[in-house]
């Protein structure tokens, strides 16, 4: 086989963050909990051997937590996001076509290598020396199949982290040991399906015929079917897709009523969003905003509102950005409301180089004079290219919140330091 395909998974890689700078909880217990507390969405091997389910709200796990002494994180999304970009670097060095494809998961392609395994056992050597994150991988010469080689990778103790399915023989005793609905590709609804017409391993779904696979899934499943047979349909994507959109939005740590505090909150909002499309080379021609309630409560319905607003020219500047998005947030509000969620979305994105201007965009000096104006801002706040700026230390003067803790901000009352990003906040020396 000359094509191999590697995806390198970080091991419960929010769990494995906290711990890099905190070498005294190896082997400790560890959760970390979602936006505002509310569920966990990481553990470690020790809570999962606990029988913690993941996903649980926070609230119902807490005394269970305590009883055994687990370590308890808030998200700290620039430190993992931090020690992402590390890790991907470290990946980059391995192989000259990588695909990032999530915050902790990336593929590579290995092809030429005779014996795949001793390069990767060196990567995840290396990769954990130099930033302290466990990775396990999976090889094979497909991408559902290295998916699938990485999942069995990091269950398997006797395989060390790697698992390379090179042979027939290693794939079928992979296939029969995987259950169809842990198949990258065939998700919850149809391995239910499988599993009533006894369907229940990656063996069983590929000994189906293949036009009943289509008929039935469609032409992507029809690809799942083909790679686990060992057909290549998934090419490995060393450039990102195009973004259609940009979203930055939050859900409140407790209900916001007056429109000036939602005002204070769709600003950061659209600061975040331009920074993005600036970090991106975009330039958004529409901004949309919106704001929900708690659906959960009958006395919120009808109170969720959008409302959208067409640039006169791209730009992807915090200034044009937070103007068009503050006026679209006075039409999407309404008085009464109790909003648990506000957000901005960025759309109509091209390449900045590209953009169409219109006889009512400024004049080209007054344009280069606000590019300028912008670098200089996300410069003093830490923005785009410069992450050890202070964050938002200079903001669009477009609202006067009150000052002091605001209602809509994260209540992540557990978060650990951002040790790789923030001056104040480095590890010091005991």
């Amino acid at each position: 086989m000359t094509q191999l395909f590697a995806l390198v998974d970080c091991n419960n890689f929010f769990a494995s963050c906290e711990r890099v700078f905190r070498p005294d909880l190896e082997g400790k217990p560890i959760v970390v909990l979602s936006n505002n507390d509310g569920c966990i969405v990481a553990r470690s091997n020790e809570v999962k051997a606990l029988g913690i389910p993941m996903a649980s709200p926070y609230f119902k796990s807490r005394d269970l937590l305590r009883c055994h002494g687990v370590h308890v994180f808030s998200s700290n999304y620039e430190l993992y996001a931090d020690l992402s970009a590390r890790v991907m670097t470290v990946l980059a060095e391995f192989s000259p076509d990588l695909e990032v494809y999530s915050i902790d998961e990336a593929f590579l392609s290995l092809g030429g290598f005779a014996d795949p395994e001793p390069h990767a056992r060196t990567l995840r050597t290396q990769v954990k020396r130099w930033t302290g994150i466990p990775v396990s991988v999976g090889i094979a010469p497909t991408k559902t199949l290295a998916k699938l080689a990485g999942e069995r990778a990091k269950k398997d103790s006797q395989r060390d982290g790697v698992l390379a399915l090179t042979s027939p023989a290693a794939v079928q005793d992979a296939l029969a040991r995987t259950p169809v609905g842990d198949v990258w590709g065939v998700g919850r609804r149809w391995s239910k399906r499988f599993e009533a017409m006894g369907i229940t391993t990656a063996l069983d779904f590929t000994r189906q015929d293949e036009h009943w696979v289509r008929a039935k899934m469609g032409v992507t499943g029809a690809r799942t079917h083909a790679e686990l047979l060992g057909r290549a349909c998934f090419a490995l994507e060393s450039q990102p897709p195009s973004r259609q959109s940009c979203v930055a939005s939050r859900s409140f740590a407790a209900s916001v009523t007056e429109l000036i505090e939602l005002q204070d909150a769709v600003a950061t909002f659209a600061a975040r969003a331009g920074e993005r499309l600036r970090a991106g080379g975009l330039v958004a021609g529409q901004v949309t905003t919106f704001v929900l309630t708690d659906h959960f409560k009958a006395a919120d319905a009808g109170f969720d509102g959008t409302a959208t607003v067409t640039l006169a020219s791209p730009s992807n500047l915090t200034a044009d950005i937070t103007r068009a998005a503050l006026h679209a947030l006075t039409r999407a509000y309404r008085k009464g409301g109790r909003y648990k969620k506000a957000g901005v979305m960025l759309v109509d994105l091209s390449p900045e180089g590209e953009a169409q201007h219109t006889l009512f965009s400024a004049p080209a000096q007054d344009q280069d004079k606000a590019k300028r104006l912008q670098r200089a801002l996300d410069i003093v706040n830490g923005g785009n290219g410069d992450r050890y700026g202070a964050r938002d230390l200079v903001r669009v003067g477009a609202f006067a919140g009150a000052p002091g803790v605001k209602s809509w901000h994260l209540r992540r009352d557990n978060r650990s330091p951002r040790y790789s990003t923030q001056w104040a906040e480095l590890k010091g020396v005991t």
